[in-house]
């Protein structure tokens, strides 16, 4: 299982972030201007998500390989962190594919920020 978290910016922009079932995250989306445009890159996220062609790796150094993805019309959607290994990288993407599809929703930015 995995699961989109909504989140809000302290710019109040709003982002979206995918975690694993385990604990890490998958992908980190770009900031958008409203909650509504986040949840609508959420959605094209999944609408995606099982197709290897949305998936785009990245080596820009020696232990550097992330990916970005992008939607239907090939804009981007969301970035993976750094890996050290190309088989770590290659592993999330399979496990994007299969999981991202039906992943959960939480809107985080519906809970009060805590107090401190």
């Amino acid at each position: 299982m995995a699961v989109f978290h909504l989140r809000r910016s302290s710019d109040n922009r709003f982002y979206f972030v995918a975690y694993a079932k385990w604990g890490p995250r998958l992908i980190q989306s770009g900031p958008y201007p409203t909650r509504d445009a986040a949840q609508r890159a959420v959605e094209a996220c999944r609408s995606v998500a099982a197709d290897e062609a949305h998936y785009h790796r990245h080596d820009p150094g020696p232990d550097k390989h992330y990916f970005d993805m992008t939607d239907a019309g090939k804009a981007y959607l969301a970035t993976s962190d750094t890996f050290s290994a190309v088989h770590r990288r290659d592993e999330t993407i399979s496990y994007c594919r299969e999981r991202l599809p039906k992943a959960g929703f939480t809107d985080d930015t519906l809970t009060p920020a805590p107090a401190g």
